[in-house]
């Protein structure tokens, strides 16, 4: 997904995908709506980095921690940024489905 020209449609393509991303107010459901901010997130080019990634399976249901960074350029300055993604997959035919992902930026200091 991090590659301008992606096809963030196929990956997202579940009926009742959805997305919930680290900043207020970000948060998508339906493919409609999470291809459009997928499509425009991909073509930013920002350099993901997954460093830890675990999953987890229960039947037709599977779900991945990654744990990593996001390169980014903030105020002119090259900045490696750390990014925690949660996906959620269920069985669809002879393949997985990504249902849902969730990302987060953990801060310095938390407020909750």
């Amino acid at each position: 997904m991090s590659t301008p020209g992606s096809n963030v449609a196929e990956i997202f393509a579940a009926d009742d995908i959805a997305i919930a991303g680290s900043g207020q107010g970000e948060l998508w459901s339906g493919p409609d709506e999470v291809v459009a901010v997928a499509t425009a997130v991909s073509s930013l080019g920002f350099r993901w980095s997954p460093e830890k990634v675990t999953v987890w399976r229960r039947g037709e249901v599977a779900w991945a921690q990654i744990l990593g960074s996001v390169r980014v350029t903030r105020d002119g300055s090259d900045v490696l940024v750390p990014y925690l993604t949660t996906g959620v997959f269920g069985r669809d035919g002879g393949g997985w489905r990504w249902l849902y992902w969730g990302g987060s930026e953990p801060q310095e200091s938390a407020k909750v």
